[in-house]
């Protein structure tokens, strides 16, 4: 069903545009998620030949009707020309986003919607992940990850407390941390609707993965996001365009080489990704995982290959989800362009915005970054934190 195809307002005003927008539910990635994905990864590791068949839930949402409503946009009728060009794209991209969505199980679907969404890998940027599978890293700063000996690890109630002290010294007040079991075991993730960190209730973290976990997180999707919600355009807040993805994750993984705390495991497992996307698509689930235990453990190549083979059905037949591209294609893209000019790292924290919209912070269109430590600054902070 094509939603352009009927008719409607033609202008609106950025106002009724945002409130139809915040309706929209389409949460990728916990329909994304198999609802059998326990099971299958154990029949996988006790078998030699069987094929993950994944099983997907069905989430309930008034998006269709949303989307007809906005269908004929044309012009957001009360802000500058560059604000309502964004607002009509971000209208049509929402709408592939849903129909990615709603693709789940259709192997055919999801690569043709996925590619077209976040793009394939270059031959250049596979030749560059595969390098750093050889382990070829000397242009990359790595951090050695402290031995289990000498890591002291932390709990719920005290990694409660540092995001919260964390939070004080930058003068955040909305956010908050919560308890959640609907994440992976061990798991923080950052949910910017409801402002939370939302932790596992037995999560533990060694200090050093823990610095790493606060700037990754906080340091840059929580910060990119309070900056974007004070630029008065609600999208820059939250996720966006799909080109604002591979500055979101470019720059955290860019944050933690700057911090020192850039891992080798991490950069292997990201640049898997790459590869696997570059060569997987018509490669079964266990065949590709195979290519990847000459790099990764086992653990660590079912984990990649399920990350690409997600939203498929059936993965003895071809498929792949391509979205994971992002993270080492954005950081590469986002250290090239630190290098040729270091005065946009601040301005790639007015909002979720990619490099191009640079321009609007340079401009006066969207105002400057309030809120952006630097290395030093973070430095002090885990100091004052205890970490």
């Amino acid at each position: 069903m094509n939603i352009f195809s009927r008719l409607g307002k033609t202008t609106m005003k950025l106002e009724e545009v945002t409130g139809l927008l915040n309706k929209l539910r389409i949460p990728i990635g916990l329909v994304f998620t198999p609802t059998n994905l326990k099971s299958e990864k154990k029949k996988f590791f006790n078998s030699n030949t069987y094929e993950p068949q994944f099983e997907y839930r069905n989430i309930k949402n008034s998006n269709l009707s949303i989307l007809r409503e906005l269908a004929s946009v044309q012009s957001i009728s009360d802000v500058d020309p560059r604000i309502s060009d964004f607002y009509i794209q971000l209208i049509s991209s929402k709408d592939e986003a849903n129909r990615l969505m709603r693709a789940v199980g259709n192997n055919e679907l999801v690569s043709e919607i996925s590619y077209h969404r976040y793009g394939k890998p270059t031959p250049l940027l596979f030749r560059n992940a595969s390098r750093v599978l050889r382990n070829r890293l000397k242009t990359y700063n790595i951090s050695k990850y402290p031995p289990k000996k000498s890591r002291e690890m932390l709990g719920y109630d005290e990694i409660e407390r540092i995001f919260n002290s964390v939070f004080e010294i930058l003068g955040i007040e909305d956010w908050g941390v919560q308890k959640s079991k609907n994440i992976p075991k061990n798991v923080a993730r950052v949910g910017i609707k409801s402002k939370k960190v939302f932790l596992y209730p037995e999560i533990e973290r060694s200090k050093f993965k823990l610095r790493k976990t606060i700037i990754h997180e906080v340091g840059t999707h929580v910060l990119r996001s309070i900056n974007g919600a004070q630029s008065g355009f609600n999208a820059l807040s939250k996720a966006n365009l799909p080109s604002y993805l591979d500055v979101e994750e470019g720059l955290a993984t860019w944050n933690e080489e700057n911090m020192d705390l850039l891992t080798k495991k991490w950069l292997k497992e990201k640049a898997a990704l790459t590869c696997a996307i570059y060569m997987g698509e018509d490669m079964t689930f266990r065949n590709l995982c195979n290519v990847l235990l000459g790099s990764l453990p086992p653990k660590a190549a079912f984990n990649v290959t399920y990350r690409i083979k997600r939203g498929l059905g059936d993965t003895s037949y071809p498929g792949i989800y391509s979205k994971d591209v992002v993270y080492f294609r954005g950081f590469r893209r986002v250290r090239n362009k630190l290098e040729d000019d270091k005065s946009m790292y601040k301005k790639l924290y007015a909002g979720k915005i990619d490099f191009k919209q640079c321009s609007w912070v340079d401009s006066g269109l969207i105002p400057k970054a309030k809120i952006v430590p630097d290395k030093e600054e973070w430095k002090k902070i885990f100091r004052e934190v205890g970490i």
